[in-house]
Parts: structure tokens; C-alpha cells; sequence
């Protein structure tokens, strides 16, 4: 049979074809061993990168575990309550303690308390609490009747005991001072100085202080590169310290070393509030409820963020009602809301407990 120039010409276009469906199949081979193994390294040995995109409003959920009524005041404390208003730290006996001016409390729930007698530093407010090398360490503060501000610090190993460390510490008296662990030191900043008749703050401090021990103190910076303010929120997140607003404010800086400071946002989209929830929690920087300046004006929304600087908006209508959200912590694997100031109410503080956990744990 005679071979025709069409013939040939087909003939060429047939092997051109099965060249590319060759290379083509070869190039599909490849792309799903790299998915293949690229499942297994998320399953593996890459799951702190995956993990922070996984977190969507759906995948998170509220949970009411004590109505409210079921916090009374820490001067009218009575059984079966827990004690509003005061910050929970997590204890190193997988417990909670709230630390107040008269008694201390501690839950292995976090929802049934027990009170015991505390006596040592008296009555004085804006105190800064932290567990750090299985102590608790209470730092500064103003004295209530005098308005004299503090610079005294003291630990405990167990909650009711407490021993005055340092009388005078080498930063000086201060009130709405921060405080946090960070590459095994505690790291002070900021704080108010002066107050005006109605004992709200209207001087500040804007410096940075160490401790490798809780008593002696180094002065890493004196001057932050952001306006001074009070209670800065200082949160470890991701090997580096992150300061995430504060009273009034909503930029976002962070630092490897607590020295040399880089902002990553001036302005992110749950603007400056007042009273809200800061805490680091699945991987995440969480931010929540709060207030504007007008203390009447409280919200119940709920953002968080894979890095400090892109935010998202978990949900702008919680199922808890408005309020402030500083009375948190993270314990037991679960996000948790003490009460709040609410808008509206008599008495100011909601007395419910609310916690939050992803729906779907691997």
C-alpha cells in the first residue's frame, strides 16, 4: 500500500498526540503524589501550619455552663458563686485562682469555687497577676483610700499564703500595668501614674521591664514606640510579643526580643474599644466584647486572627450579651467568659459563665 503525503501527515499528528497525552499523564501522576504527600505531611509533621486556616465562625461554638446570678461580688462572696469582677490565672495544679483583696478562690471546674483566707497587702486596685515558675506573683497597684501608687511585689506558691518579695522594685509605682511570661522572664509594661478625683488614669509610663527571677528588673526600653496608654495588652503568641491595643487603642505591634518593635496594623477592624478580651487561644489571637467610650455602649462581637494582622469576624452577635471581656482565660482546652459589665443593668455584671471550644477536635 502506497504511503500518500496525507497519510504522513496523520501519521505525524498521531505521535504528536501521544507525546502530550504522555507527558500530560505523567504531569497528573506527579501532582497527586505531591498531594498525597502533602496530606501526610499535614498530618504528620505540619499541622501548626495548616491548623490556623482551619478555624472558621461554623467550626467554633458558645457554650452557657452557669447562668446568670451565679457570681456575687468577692466582699459579699457566698457558696455556690464564683467572684465576679477578678481576673482568673490558671494554677499549676491544672486548677483556676482569682485573686481578690481580702480572700483568694479556686475552682477544679472553674465553675465550682472555694474561698480561703488571704491576708497580706490590704485593699488597694489595678493590681498585675501572673503565674510564672510555679508562683503567683501580684505586682504594683494604688492604694484605694489614699491613691498612693505601688511598686511592691508578692508571690505564692499555693494561692493563700503570700510573702512580700520586694518592697520597692526598680520600675517605679504604677497602676493598669501589664504584665506576662515570655522566654521564661516576665515582661512589665506600661502602666498609669496619676489619676484624677474619680480614680481614673490620666498620666502614664510607657517602658518595658524584665525579670528573670520576679525580683530583680532590668529596663529593656523607656520610651515604646506606641502612645502610652492604659492596661496594653500583651499577649505571647508565636515566639514573639505582641501588643494588641489597650484602652482605647487598636494598633498591633510585635517583637522577637521585647527590644526592637514592628508595627503590623494602626488601625484593625474592631477599632478602639475599652474592657475587651485578649487571649491567645487553638493557635489564634482572639479579641471579644468590650465597649466604646461611652460605658452605656458594650458589644458582644468576636474576632481572631492566624497573625496579628489579618483579622476575622467570628461572629458579630455572640450568644452572650453585651459586656466587657477581660475576665477571661484559657483552661481545660476551653476559652472562658466570667460574667462582664453589661449595658443596662442594675448591678453591672452579667454573673453567667460562658465558654468556647472548636466543635470538631482532631
Amino acid at each position: 500500500m502506497k504511503t500518500t503525503p496525507v497519510d504522513i501527515k496523520l501519521i505525524a499528528n498521531y505521535a504528536r498526540m501521544r507525546t502530550l497525552f504522555l507527558v500530560f499523564g505523567i504531569v497528573t501522576a506527579v501532582g497527586v503524589i505531591l498531594i498525597s504527600f502533602s496530606g501526610m505531611q499535614h498530618e504528620n509533621g505540619m499541622k501548626e501550619f495548616y491548623a490556623p486556616a482551619r478555624p472558621l465562625s461554623p467550626e467554633f461554638k458558645w457554650t452557657q455552663v452557669a447562668p446568670p446570678g451565679s457570681g456575687t461580688h468577692q466582699f459579699e462572696w457566698k457558696p455556690g458563686t464564683y467572684p465576679s469582677a477578678i481576673c482568673p490565672l490558671a494554677g499549676t495544679n491544672n486548677d483556676l485562682w482569682m485573686i481578690g483583696q481580702k480572700n483568694a478562690w479556686s475552682s477544679l471546674n472553674g465553675i465550682k469555687w472555694e474561698a480561703h483566707d488571704k491576708y497580706d497587702w490590704g485593699e488597694k486596685i489595678s493590681m498585675a497577676y501572673v503565674s510564672f515558675k510555679n508562683k503567683f506573683w501580684v505586682l504594683g497597684g494604688m492604694e484605694y483610700a489614699s491613691n498612693t501608687f505601688l511598686n511592691d511585689i508578692w508571690s505564692s506558691s499555693d494561692g493563700k499564703n503570700w510573702n512580700m518579695t520586694i518592697e520597692h522594685a526598680e520600675w517605679s509605682p504604677r497602676k493598669g500595668h501589664t504584665v506576662v511570661e515570655f522566654e521564661n522572664k516576665l515582661w512589665l509594661f506600661g502602666g498609669a501614674i496619676g489619676v484624677d478625683k474619680d480614680k481614673s488614669p490620666n498620666k502614664y509610663v510607657n517602658d518595658i521591664w524584665s525579670s528573670t527571677d520576679g525580683i530583680r528588673w532590668t529596663n529593656v526600653l523607656e520610651v515604646c514606640p506606641w502612645v502610652a496608654r492604659d492596661n496594653p495588652r500583651i499577649l505571647a503568641f508565636k515566639g514573639k510579643l505582641w501588643m494588641v491595643g489597650g484602652q482605647g487603642h487598636s494598633d498591633i505591634w510585635s517583637s522577637s526580643d521585647g527590644k526592637n518593635w514592628a508595627q503590623s496594623e494602626s488601625d484593625v477592624p474592631w477599632k478602639g474599644r475599652y474592657d475587651y478580651g485578649a487571649l491567645v487561644y487553638d493557635n489564634l489571637i482572639w479579641v471579644f466584647g468590650g465597649r466604646d467610650s461611652d460605658p452605656r455602649n458594650a458589644y458582644r462581637d468576636v474576632w481572631y486572627s492566624i497573625d496579628g494582622s489579618h483579622w476575622r469576624l467570628q461572629t458579630d452577635n455572640a450568644p452572650w450579651s453585651p459586656r466587657s471581656g477581660g475576665n477571661s482565660v484559657v483552661y481545660k482546652d476551653k476559652l472562658w467568659l466570667y460574667g462582664g459589665k453589661h449595658t443596662g443593668h442594675e448591678d453591672s455584671f452579667s454573673g453567667d459563665i460562658w465558654t468556647m471550644e472548636p466543635i470538631y477536635k482532631e
